[in-house]
């Protein structure tokens, strides 16, 4: 049965890319069973695409890495970074405006301030639809922000992600094409 399962997972991947607005569907993918494995498998992927050495060295040979998120995204971005050994302490928590939208001025006030302290700014988490209020992250800015500092920029769309498929509200979620995750 694996071959019609790989196939079917293919296809349905690509279909999504292409939703997500990938180039010819290009990319990778994967199901998984949640939100909060998609968010770690993000910033696992994030991580190793900065730091390939990881595989064969484990977390003594990279530097100290920071994630930033917003103060109203999924409690799986700070889970994840503990179970993959990032530390909790190592996600900064973004400010929100009073709709629940992460600000990306202070995204990028917090990124130059962790790099002074002699952080590695690694991974910004995009929330598609808070589960505190329902916001969409402005990811054209935080797109702009991460490619500025060499991030991953994420986008979390558990819960607002399947606008995409909407013809009335798929503009929530401009700049999605541009994360390198989703």
């Amino acid at each position: 049965v694996a071959p019609v399962f790989v196939l079917l997972e293919y296809v349905t991947l690509k279909k999504m890319r292409e939703i997500i607005g990938w180039q010819d569907g290009r990319g990778d993918g994967i199901f998984s069973p949640g939100g909060s494995i998609s968010n770690m498998y993000a910033m696992l992927l994030a991580r190793f695409k900065m730091f390939p050495e990881v595989k064969e060295k484990g977390m003594s040979a990279v530097p100290r890495l920071a994630a930033f998120t917003s103060e109203h995204s999924h409690f799986s971005i700070k889970k994840g970074a503990a179970a993959l050994g990032i530390g909790t302490e190592s996600v900064i928590c973004i400010k929100v405006d009073e709709r629940g939208k992460m600000i990306p001025s202070d995204l990028e006030r917090r990124i130059v301030e962790a790099k002074q302290k002699g952080f590695v700014p690694f991974f910004v988490s995009a929330t598609a639809g808070t589960t505190v209020y329902g916001a969409f992250d402005p990811l054209v800015a935080i797109s702009d922000i991460c490619k500025k500092y060499n991030v991953w920029m994420h986008v979390d769309g558990a819960w607002g992600g399947s606008l995409l498929m909407s013809r009335k509200h798929r503009w929530k979620l401009n700049g999605v094409e541009r994360a390198n995750s989703m």
